[in-house]
């Protein structure tokens, strides 16, 4: 498996493994597959535009992407030292192999040496144990929970409010 920051180049894979996200794991993303089935190549490159206070790590298995995470900082002053993990999906043939824990830790890695994030935030649906499992054997723990945090038009659903401290 190689891991690496996703770019520009990686917007054709990006956009194939997100709308998988999206059908696979429909409840667990606040955006819906019509919304971005409908979006131009060129919104997926901008996602893919890092700096180091946004970026997105894939994990590749020859080539093939098939898991992602994104990461984005707070820029006011006060909260800068906050950051979010975001759009956390493994592709299904590839769970329960460490694959995003792997991916998620070189997140955590990179800013603890750049030493200006102090912590990263998280929400995650509340029924979705393996995501809570994972995010807690990486040292997050829940502070809260969002009643009705998502709806999908017939069925509300909570998230899990976590963080991790540097």
């Amino acid at each position: 498996m190689n891991y690496r920051y996703l770019s520009e180049a990686d917007a054709s894979q990006y956009r194939l493994l997100r709308l998988n996200s999206l059908q696979t794991d429909p409840n667990d993303f606040a955006s819906t597959y019509d919304r971005e089935s409908e979006f131009p190549i060129g919104k997926f490159k901008v996602r893919l535009e890092n700096s180091v206070t946004y970026f997105t790590i894939g994990a590749f298995d020859e080539g093939t992407l098939v898991c992602i995470a994104t990461f984005y900082s707070e820029t006011l002053e006060k909260i800068k030292h906050k950051g979010n993990l975001v759009s956390v999906y493994c592709h299904p043939q590839y769970r329960h192999q460490g694959i995003a824990r792997q991916l998620i830790q070189q997140i955590i890695d990179s800013l603890v040496e750049q030493n200006t994030v102090k912590t990263i935030n998280l929400c995650v649906l509340s029924e979705n144990k393996r995501a809570i499992s994972l995010y807690e054997k990486l040292g997050f723990k829940r502070y809260g929970t969002e009643p009705k945090a998502l709806y999908d038009g017939s069925v509300y659903y909570d998230e899990d409010l976590m963080c991790l401290e540097l």
